[in-house]
């Protein structure tokens, strides 16, 4: 990956107690080891698990007292685990933000989200960031993903060197190629031992759990807002006339239930967060501004098969650097993918040309 030293500083953006083990463990402990500054910070304390707290509590009700208790004990497992890496607990700041609820705050355009992080980019002043990856399966993990590299954006603190690690696998394949972090036979075993430091997961899930102990961790490139990608990119947005056009491919079960989530900025820095229902047939659904709370211009949407075309006004003066969307199915728990991160240009041909099937991730045309 990247040589450090000791006037480097690391910041680790972990969404619940025992991401920075499973994602990061390896990593960390090296950095330990060479001294190198490193804060931690939990974006929530995973109070909201209540079937692991169940089996672990021996009881059947959840209430709000019993999670902040439950948010306690992972807070302790988290400070253990950061210890058994051979860190400090002093390097650890939870932001006491609600699990399962990042998403919901990043739509709101709540300021109790970006506010911390910026704050945390700002003081703590990293050359480095590891951050949950924006294709996490794991909603939380994925709409903190976005907006750390929106706090990123807020401050223009771009010279970071920001690596992503995935915790939880999509349904649809990743498109970057991940580098990977060869360990060391002692370096798997202490991450193994900082792993099972975290007492009430491992409880219902051992095997799961330390599977994360292997001799590899993979990391994918964070790419910075780019205007300059070509029509081989990945991912590529055109804006043309007004109208943003969307694709994605859904399968029949993941119709049901279906939303779009767009996040953006304009032009004065102004925030632009919509969501657009899924139709079970083709039609026009209205866009629902979250932030500001009422609906907007109607968007269309063309069923042909298993794909579906999105037609998207966008009547608010653009300032495109980099667009995130979202096709955001119902789930007991995990999301079938996670965001899109998408440079946009302006398009001055007549007419959009298809791009290449995406493997299922959602591109803009």
């Amino acid at each position: 990956m990247v040589s450090l030293s000791k006037a480097d500083r690391v910041l680790v953006v972990a969404p619940h107690p025992d991401d920075e083990s499973l994602g990061a463990g390896g990593l960390l402990q090296r950095m330990f080891a060479q001294r190198i500054p490193v804060r931690i910070v939990f974006a929530t304390n995973g109070e909201n698990n209540p079937w692991a707290q169940r089996y672990w509590d021996g009881r059947w009700r959840i209430g709000p007292d019993e999670q902040v208790r439950w948010g306690r004990r992972r807070r302790q497992e988290a400070l253990n685990a950061i210890c058994s890496l051979g860190g400090s607990p002093d390097c650890a700041n939870f932001l006491d933000l609600p699990d399962l609820g990042i998403t919901d705050l990043l739509m709101q355009g709540a300021r109790d989200l970006s506010v911390p992080l910026t704050e945390e980019i700002q003081e703590w002043e990293p050359t480095l960031a590891l951050i949950p990856t924006i294709f996490d399966a794991h909603p939380d993990h994925s709409a903190l993903s976005v907006a750390f590299a929106r706090a990123i954006d807020s401050v223009g603190a771009s010279s970071i060197q920001t690596w992503e690690y995935l915790v939880h696998h999509p349904q649809v394949p990743i498109p970057r190629k991940a580098l990977k972090l060869v360990l060391r036979t002692e370096e798997v075993e202490r991450k193994r031992r900082a792993i099972l430091c975290h007492e009430t997961q491992v409880a219902l899930s051992r095997r799961r759990f330390t599977s994360f102990a292997r001799t590899e961790e993979a990391y994918y490139p964070h790419h910075p807002i780019d205007l300059t990608m070509d029509d081989s990119s990945p991912a590529t947005a055109r804006l043309h006339e007004g109208v943003l056009r969307l694709q994605f491919e859904v399968s029949l079960r993941q119709r049901f239930g279906s939303k779009i989530l767009i996040a953006f900025r304009s032009e004065g820095a102004n925030e632009h967060r919509w969501m657009l229902p899924v139709p079970l047939r083709s039609g026009k659904v209205h866009i629902c501004d979250l932030i500001r709370d009422h609906r907007l211009n109607e968007a269309i949407m063309q069923w042909n098969g298993l794909k579906l075309f999105v037609d998207v006004p966008v009547p608010c003066a653009p300032d495109f650097e980099v667009l995130y969307a979202k096709l955001s199915s119902w789930t007991l728990f995990f999301d079938r993918s996670g965001w899109n991160r998408l440079a946009v240009r302006a398009s001055r041909q007549e007419s959009f040309i298809p791009p290449a099937k995406m493997s299922g991730l959602a591109t803009l045309l």
